[in-house]
C-alpha cells in the first residue's frame, strides 16, 4: 500500500496504459500494419510516373503546362504501365505481404500460405478472371477482402499444421516436395472452401466489404478522426508508447486507400480530394513527432551542456524527420514540461494544415515520397510540385513549432540548470576534505 502511495502520476499513467502494449505483439494487427507499411516503396515506384508526367513546364494559374502535354503519346502510354501493374494490383501485394507478415509470426514457411491466399482471392474476389471477363477488386477498392482472406487463409493453414493433419513424407524425401505434400490437405480444403462461399453459398465477399470500406473510410477520413488520432498519437509518445505504430494498426488501410484514389484521380485528370493519407501526416509531424527539430535548435544554443549534447545529437536526425535522440534524451517522455507542447504542436498542425489544404490553397498530397526527405521538400514533391505546400511545410515544421517551443524549452531549460548547479555543489563539498 504505500509502495502505491508513493507513485507518481507518470507511474499511474503509465500502469494504466499497458493494455495497449499487447497490439504491438498481437499477430493479426501487427501482420496488417507491417503488410500496409511494406507497400510504401512499391507506392512510390508507381508514383514515379505522375512525378515524371507532371513535371511543371509553367505554372502559371489556368494555364499549366506539364511534361506530358510535351511527349509522344506513345511514350506517356508507355510510361503509365508501372503505374497500371502497381496501383492497380495494390490489394493483391497487400495481400501477399500481409500473408507473408502474418505466417512468419505464426512460425509457418510463407511459400505455400502465399500461393493458396494468391488463389483464394482469385476466387472470391475476381471469379470474373474464370470467364475471361475484366477482374475487379485488385485495385485499392479490394483492401479490406484482402485483410480478411490473407487472415483466414493464414490460420486455417495453421489449424491444420499444428493438429499434424497433412500427408508426411518419409524422412529422406527432399524438403521442397515434403513441404508440397505437407500443404495438400490444408490446401484443398482452403480452396475449397473459399470456392464454397463464393460459387456454392454466393456470397461476395468482396463487394460486402467494399460497401464496408465505403462507409468507413470516409468517417476515418474527416478532420475529426485525423485531429483525434493524431492528439492521441503525440499522447502516447509522451509516454514512451510508439504513437504512430499505434494508431497505424488501425488507420494504415484507410491512409493507403485514401492515398490510392488520390493518386488514381489524378492519373484520370481529376483533383485528388483525400486530405487524410500517410503523406498528408509530413505535415503533422514535421522533423518526426511534435516537430522537436526546433526544440533541436533551441538546446543547441543552451546554457546546459547536457542540453547542447542532446540537441547535436538531434538536429541532424530530424532533419530527416527522425527524432527519438530527442523524445528520450531530452526528454519529452514523462515531462509535463515538454510534453505538453509536444502535444499542442501536434493538434495545432493538423489542424492549420487541414484548414489550408480543405480551402484550397495547398494541393491536396497524393504521391508518395519516402518519409525521410525534408518535409518541405517532401511536400512539393507529393502535391506536384506546389510552392505553397513547401511553405505550409516549414510553417508547421518551424513556425508553430518554434513560438511554441520557446517557452517551454526556456521552463526546461531552468529546471536542468538548477539541478546542474545541485549536482556541481554537492560534487565540491563531496571532495572537500574533512
Amino acid at each position: 500500500m504505500e509502495s502505491a502511495k508513493k507513485k507518481g502520476w507518470a507511474d499511474r499513467l503509465a500502469d494504466g496504459m499497458e493494455f495497449l502494449a499487447p497490439l504491438f505483439d498481437q499477430p493479426h494487427l501487427a501482420s496488417i500494419r507491417d503488410g500496409f507499411v511494406a507497400m510504401m516503396p512499391l507506392l512510390i515506384v508507381g508514383a514515379l510516373v505522375l512525378v515524371v508526367l507532371q513535371f511543371p513546364l509553367s505554372l502559371e494559374k489556368g494555364s499549366e503546362v506539364y511534361l506530358d502535354s510535351k511527349l509522344s503519346p506513345d511514350l506517356v502510354d508507355a510510361l503509365w504501365v508501372p503505374f497500371n501493374i502497381t496501383f492497380g494490383l495494390l490489394s493483391v501485394y497487400v495481400l501477399m505481404s500481409i500473408t507473408y507478415s502474418l505466417s512468419r509470426r505464426r512460425g509457418l514457411d510463407p511459400l505455400m500460405p502465399l500461393i493458396f491466399t494468391f488463389l483464394s482471392y482469385m476466387l472470391v474476389a475476381t471469379p470474373q478472371i474464370a470467364a475471361g471477363e475484366p477482374a475487379t477488386f485488385l485495385d485499392n477498392s479490394g483492401l479490406f477482402t484482402a485483410i480478411v482472406i490473407a487472415v483466414i487463409t493464414v490460420e486455417v493453414y495453421k489449424f491444420f499444421i499444428d493438429r499434424n493433419l497433412y500427408v508426411s513424407m518419409p524422412a529422406g524425401v527432399p524438403p521442397a516436395i515434403s513441404n508440397a505434400f505437407i500443404a495438400l490437405i490444408p490446401g484443398t480444403v482452403i480452396i475449397f472452401g473459399w470456392w464454397a462461399i463464393r460459387f456454392l453459398l454466393k456470397i461476395d465477399l468482396a463487394g460486402g466489404l467494399f460497401d464496408v470500406l465505403s462507409t468507413l473510410v470516409p468517417a476515418a477520413s474527416t478532420y475529426v478522426a485525423g485531429a483525434v488520432a493524431e492528439t492521441f498519437h503525440a499522447f502516447l509518445w509522451t509516454l514512451g508508447i510508439h504513437g504512430d505504430l499505434t494508431i497505424g494498426i488501425v488507420l494504415e488501410p484507410v491512409w493507403t486507400s485514401n492515398l490510392a484514389e488520390n493518386v488514381a484521380a489524378v492519373a484520370a485528370g481529376n483533383e485528388p480530394q483525400n486530405i487524410y493519407t500517410s503523406i498528408f501526416r509530413s505535415y503533422v509531424v514535421p522533423g518526426g513527432s511534435g516537430a522537436t527539430l526546433p526544440l533541436a535548435i533551441y538546446f543547441i544554443r543552451s546554457k546546459s551542456a547536457r542540453l547542447r549534447r542532446v540537441g547535436w545529437l538531434g538536429v541532424w536526425p530530424g532533419i530527416f524527420n527522425i527524432n527519438e535522440p530527442m523524445t528520450f534524451g531530452a526528454p519529452v517522455v514523462f515531462n509535463p514540461v515538454l510534453a505538453i507542447p509536444f502535444i499542442i504542436i501536434t493538434f495545432l498542425n493538423v489542424t492549420i494544415a487541414w484548414l489550408v489544404t480543405s480551402s484550397g490553397l495547398v494541393t491536396v498530397p497524393y504521391i508518395p515520397a519516402p518519409w525521410t526527405m525534408p518535409s518541405p521538400l517532401l511536400m512539393f514533391m507529393a502535391t506536384g510540385y506546389d510552392p505553397m505546400a513547401a511553405v505550409l511545410a516549414v510553417v508547421t515544421e518551424f513556425v508553430v513549432p518554434g513560438v511554441i517551443w520557446w517557452p517551454a524549452f526556456k521552463a526546461w531549460e531552468k529546471q536542468v540548470l538548477e539541478k546542474e548547479e545541485v549536482a556541481v555543489a554537492e560534487a565540491e563539498v563531496a571532495a572537500t576534505p574533512a
